[in-house]
């Protein structure tokens, strides 16, 4: 479980242009899973919870952040995934 440190200008505007709200990212850093980086950078991501069977066709969001050694918030992004 992480806390949120400083976000930086970069990463406040990711998030304004794709709608992600604070509690959004609070919530990625306390239940996402991390990826540790060799330079001590993290990469925290939340998977969307599994659609039911009618939602196969759909493309599932997908929220990450990049932290940096520091706990400081570089970039927040939502990404879409096409399930095969």
């Amino acid at each position: 479980m992480m806390k949120l440190g400083k976000i930086s200008p970069l990463a406040f505007s990711r998030m304004k242009q794709r709608g992600i709200s604070i509690a959004a990212l609070n919530d990625l850093l306390a239940r996402g899973q991390v990826e540790r980086q060799f330079d001590g950078a993290q990469v925290v991501y939340l998977d969307s919870p599994t659609p039911n069977p009618g939602w196969t066709s759909r493309p599932t969001p997908r929220l990450y952040a990049v932290v940096d050694a520091a706990g400081d918030v570089l970039t927040v992004e939502r990404r879409v995934r096409l399930r095969g």
